[in-house]
């Protein structure tokens, strides 16, 4: 008898879940409100310049992300006042749990639901608005030229990972990402081959009507990259060398 009522709560709280989570789907994608977004530095390593660099950001460190979502939306006749809202969080010493090195379904299941726990205990602090979306920004020291981790964007469960470098020359670079990744989770999709970074014609690209086809001038932030020719790219310098393209601008609901 136990077992079976321990499933009727684990059914009804998966119900509860999943209606929260199709409402707030529902309420992002309408763009009735400006979309409140904290931004939670978390320290990768305890190096001085790391903490120095995240405990000064704050709302203008990020400030370009609400200009850029502005103007795109204006190129597809949505004349928002203030589309985003950011506000800043005291940096995170604690690390969430590292991505599964392998896209199992069990393995992407158990990091979700550690995950959720982690954004729980960790996802709040006093004198903070109430968000829409969380970004965990993952800053590690300025001079290093290792390969960054993967950053991922979370639909069910509005949040984000993003890791980032933690100086002034790697901002504009790391705003891109976050960027990238919060309108993974306003339901937008990758449009580049995720083995070699190249973006894909069409929608990957900036001006997929220009004639010739490449050099493009202008990063799709979806594709994440200039395309300078069918198997060449580089990276865009900010987020005013990124358009938002008509295929994920219909993924957000524009």
């Amino acid at each position: 008898m136990f077992r079976y009522l321990r499933i009727v709560i684990l059914l009804a709280i998966l119900f509860v879940v999943a209606g929260q989570q199709w409402l707030t789907g529902k309420r992002l994608g309408s763009w009735e409100k400006p979309l409140w977004i904290t931004i939670y530095p978390v320290l990768l390593d305890s190096d001085a310049d790391t903490r120095r660099y995240t405990g000064n950001l704050n709302s203008d460190s990020f400030r370009d992300m609400g200009v850029f979502l502005q103007q795109q939306a204006a190129r597809y006749d949505h004349r928002f006042e203030n589309p985003a809202i950011v506000q800043v969080a005291r940096p995170l010493t604690e690390l969430p749990p590292p991505l599964p090195a392998e896209n199992s379904g069990v393995k992407v299941a158990l990091w979700s639901l550690k995950m959720r726990w982690w954004v729980w205990r960790n996802g709040s602090q006093d004198g903070l608005v109430g968000e829409d979306i969380r970004m965990f920004v993952l800053y590690q020291k300025g001079d290093s030229n290792a390969l960054l981790e993967r950053s991922v964007g979370i639909k069910n469960g509005s949040y984000g990972l993003v890791n980032a470098v933690a100086s002034q020359e790697k901002a504009a670079r790391n705003r891109i990402v976050i960027t990238h990744e919060l309108l993974h989770i306003l339901g937008a999709s990758d449009k580049y081959d995720p083995y070699t970074g190249q973006p894909i014609a069409p929608a990957g690209l900036a001006n997929p009507d220009q004639s010739p086809l490449y050099p493009q001038k202008l990063a799709e932030i979806m594709g994440g990259r200039i395309a300078t020719s069918a198997n060449h790219w580089r990276y865009p310098a900010s987020l005013k060398s990124c358009v938002i393209g008509t295929e994920t601008a219909a993924e957000i609901g524009w």
